[in-house]
């Protein structure tokens, strides 16, 4: 019994510490942002507060509130604007895309909303996101039933796509 009390000691103690690796190599600590980051984020965001980085191997985030609303904005390892994304709720949805999340996801309920804003550029990699239209704007609803998860794509102009199950 002892050996076994040993032995479930030490499987917890190195999954723990495996955990904590893992979580170290994907996050690194505030003062690696980049000075292109910090500079295009401080000149599209000039009243921010409480602004907090988080530099991972695939970009920098300033997680930020701006005018009393928590916002991210992301960035490349270079420095350059991705997007900026924050939680909205259901009624900040443009009416046409309200109408048809509603006609077509009817047996859904609207779990959360994110409001995706980018600068909607051709040979950003976020323009897969958007499809053949140039957006600056998309948003992600998540969606759930008795059954099922999903996320769905609402473009400005009504156009809702299903993305995914979780």
């Amino acid at each position: 019994m002892k050996k076994l009390f040993y032995l479930a000691f030490l499987v917890l103690a190195l999954s723990g510490k495996s955990y904590a690796d893992d979580k170290n190599k994907s996050e690194k600590k505030d003062a690696e942002v980049s000075y292109f980051a910090e500079n295009n984020f401080l000149s599209k965001y000039q009243s921010a507060a409480n602004v907090k980085w988080t530099v991972t191997n695939q970009f920098q985030k300033a997680s930020f509130t701006l005018d009393g609303v928590k916002m991210s904005a992301f960035f490349d390892l270079n420095g350059d604007y991705i997007a900026t994304t924050q939680y909205v709720d259901f009624n900040k949805l443009p009416a046409v895309s309200k109408s048809r999340l509603q006609k077509f996801y009817a047996d859904y309920s609207v779990d959360e909303i994110v409001r995706y804003d980018f600068d909607g550029q051709n040979d950003s990699g976020l323009y897969l996101l958007s499809g053949q239209r140039n957006y600056g704007t998309i948003y992600f609803a998540s969606l759930k039933n008795k059954e099922e998860s999903m996320v769905v794509k609402i473009t400005p102009d009504g156009e809702v796509s299903y993305l995914k199950n979780l």
